[in-house]
C-alpha cells in the first residue's frame, strides 16, 4: 500500500508542477494559456483526493468519496479548516468544469486557479511531503 501512496504522491506533485508552469506561460495565442491551465487543474483536482485517500488508508480511515476524504483529512489534522474550505470549493469547481462548460464560467474559474487553487494544491503537496 504505502507504495501506491507515494507512485499517487509523485503524481500528484507532477500535477501541481504542471499546473504552476501552466501558469506561467504568458502571453500565448488566443486563450491557450487558460485553456491548459484548466486541464492541468483538472488533472490535479483528481488526482488530489486519491493522494489524500491513501495517506488517510494508512492512518486506517478509508472515506469513498472526495469530500469525505478531504472532511476526513480536515478531523485527522491533516489539514485546516480554511485549506479544507478550498480543497470543497475546487472538487466543486472540477466537476462544474467538466459537467458544465460555458466561457464566462472558464474566466471566472482560471482566476480562481490562478489567486486560491493553485497555492492550495501547493499547501496540500507541503503537508503530505513535511
Amino acid at each position: 500500500m504505502a507504495e501506491v501512496k507515494v507512485r499517487t504522491l509523485e503524481n500528484f506533485k507532477k500535477a501541481v508542477t504542471a499546473l504552476d508552469k501552466a501558469i506561467a506561460l504568458r502571453p500565448l495565442p488566443e486563450l491557450a494559456n487558460r485553456d491548459a491551465v484548466l486541464l492541468r487543474f483538472e488533472l490535479a483536482a483528481e488526482l488530489m483526493p486519491k493522494v489524500l485517500k491513501r495517506v488517510l488508508a494508512e492512518r486506517g480511515a478509508v472515506p469513498a468519496l472526495p469530500k469525505d476524504i478531504v472532511r476526513t483529512a480536515l478531523s485527522g489534522e491533516m489539514i485546516n479548516e480554511r485549506l479544507a474550505s478550498v480543497l470543497l470549493e475546487i472538487i466543486d469547481d472540477r466537476n462544474r468544469m467538466v459537467h458544465d462548460y460555458n466561457e464566462d464560467y472558464s474566466e471566472k474559474l482560471f482566476a480562481r486557479i490562478e489567486k486560491n487553487y493553485a497555492p492550495a494544491f501547493q499547501e496540500l503537496l507541503n503537508n503530505l511531503t513535511d
